[in-house]
This record gives C-alpha cells, structure tokens and sequence, in this order.
C-alpha cells in the first residue's frame, strides 16, 4: 500500500509540474494591439504577441467581425483561420516548430462594424481578450485625418481614463500601457470622436455632388472651348486688314508654301535685308500671327498660325526693276 501512495504522489506531482511549464510556457511577454481608422471609418487592427515560450495552438476572440485577416511569424509552418460567429469573430491559429527564438506571432485583420455614430461624434470601442497571464500590454488607436476628441476634457473622450494623447503632426493618437496582467482580466479600449470641417461626416454626399458638379463643369467648359475654335479663327483673319504691306507679304509667302518657311527663305523671296525680316518675323510673332521655331543655332522655321489666309498670285516685281518687254 505504502508503494502505491508513493506511486501515486509522484505521478500527481509529475503532472502538476508539467501543467505547470505548459501554462509558464503560454505566458505572454508582450501583447500589442495598434488600431487604426482611416478616413472611411475601416478599422486596421495589427495585434503583435510573444510568448514566454513555444507554443503549438492559439485561439483568439474578438467582439467584432474581421476580413482579410493575415498572419506574420518567424516560424516556417504555420495555420491560421478566421471565422465569424454572430457579431464577433475567432481567430485559431496552429503552430508547428515554434522555438525559443521564434515565438512572436503578429495577425492582422480590418473590420467596418467596430465604430457607431452618436449625433455629430463617432465612438470606437474594441475589447481584446487576455487568456494568459500577461507581463506588458501596449494599446493605441489612431484617429482618422482631421479626428479630433469630442470631449472637452480629453480623458473623458476615452476609456480607460488612464490613456495619454499623443499626435504624429498628422493623427491624434490615444496611448495606454498596462503591466503584469491575469488571465480574468478584459481589456476594452474606446474612443469618442469627431472631423473637423466635415459635419462629422468624412464621405459626406455633399461633397462628392460638387466634386461631380466641378467635374462636368470642366467638361462642358472644355467642350465649350474646342467648339468656340472655329470663330476664333475667323476672327484671327481680321487681324490681315491691319498689317502694313511688308509684314503683309511675310504673311503671303508663307500662305503659298503651305503655312511655314525657313527664315533664311523669307529673307531670299522678299530680298529683304536679314534685319529687316528679323523684325517683321518679331513684329507678327508678338501679334500672335506666326510662331518661330529653332531648328539649329543659326536657324530658325516661321510658321503661320492664323486660318483662311487667301493665297495671292506671284508679287510683282520689286520697284526699280522694269518690266519686261520695255526699254531704257
């Protein structure tokens, strides 16, 4: 009987000791819960844990349904599966080969049914489960653009009352840091909110019907535009009457050879001097009639801008010169 009692002591107190190293190994280090709302009111969770030692199962509950949940580890296998039960969700994961020094697990999922509307203000309220003794938790959230708290005492905006509030010059963000948690602890974490400048509302209706409005006004304007082209030809035309006779036949030479000559030609067909046509080509450039583009250093190509230019016969010859036909 004595051996037996013996036994059976040792067999109770081999069990208790491995109960007791498989709870010590499921202790976490560290828990981190990052939380971030974009300016659709989707909510980007990315929940960091380590453990004290190998682990081989997890299974995570969430008072909220989750999408595109993803899963990063330094282990080489691993299984990791979402499932929404009713209004909340349940991540389980198993591991295989986690080690000492890959015991960090990081999931990350998005959920849109996390935020309520009250009034103007909107409130986030989130509670992450704690299954295992925890020795440091760190929880942010991370307000949407223009966010602002909704309270006039800032740690009435947010609960636990504890948090400190943080900004990256960009995002106000709520920070809390707990240490040396229980299993039966339950961690809830909540925020009051509102945007500036929207009415509370970050897609508001409004403002999309006047982006569209904006838009199919540029529309019309610019089809306003490429109709109204044609007149605005004709009234190109009207300038011809005002040019004096000189800049007259640049404008003639370069209607008969199709809209544009080297200068070096307009010099040649005018016998004008290279100054001459220089300043009649400056003179009808800053009229809007032609446009000068270079083709070398040394070179430059004329074309004429304007429409409906009537092409003229052959210019007579230059006074001095008699006719042929004529004597002395």
């Amino acid at each position: 009987m004595k051996r037996w009692h013996v036994s059976a002591v040792f067999l109770l107190l081999l069990a208790l000791s491995m109960a007791g190293g498989a709870a010590a190994q499921d202790e976490l280090s560290y828990y981190g819960i990052e939380t971030v709302i974009d300016r659709t009111f989707t909510v980007h969770t990315t929940t960091t844990l380590i453990f004290e030692g190998p682990v081989s199962h997890l299974d995570y509950n969430l008072d909220f349904p989750i999408f595109n949940l993803t899963v990063d580890t330094p282990m080489a296998s691993n299984s990791c599966d979402s499932e929404n039960e009713g209004s909340g969700s349940v991540i389980s994961c198993d591991f295989y080969g986690m080690g000492a020094g890959d015991n960090e697990v990081q999931l990350s999922f998005y959920t849109r049914n996390a935020i309520k509307k009250f009034g103007a203000n909107y409130e986030f309220r989130a509670s992450y489960p704690i299954s295992t003794p925890t020795k440091r938790m760190y929880s942010i959230i991370r307000l949407p653009p223009k966010g602002t708290l909704a309270g006039e005492v800032a740690n009435q905006s947010f609960f636990p009352p504890d948090g400190k509030v943080l900004t990256d010059g960009k995002n106000i963000i709520i920070s809390w840091e707990k240490r040396n948690l229980t299993a039966s602890d339950t961690l809830t974490f909540s925020t009051l909110f509102e945007v500036v400048g929207t009415g509370g509302l970050i897609w508001d209706v409004s403002v999309i019907a006047l982006t569209l409005v904006v838009v199919v006004a540029m529309i019309l304007v610019a089809v306003y535009m490429r109709r109204g082209s044609a007149p605005a030809v004709q009234q190109e035309v009207k300038v011809l009457p005002l040019l004096n006779k000189e800049e007259k036949r640049i404008v003639d030479i370069l209607a008969r050879q199709g809209g544009e000559a080297r200068q070096r030609a307009l010099v040649k067909e005018t016998d004008f001097s290279k100054a001459k046509v220089s300043r009649l080509v400056r003179n009808l450039k800053e009229r809007g009639v032609i446009d000068v583009e270079p083709i070398s250093g040394r070179e430059n190509k004329v074309i004429l801008k304007i429409k409906g230019v009537e092409v003229s016969q052959a210019p007579e010859k230059e006074q001095g010169q008699k006719p042929e036909g004529q004597g002395a």
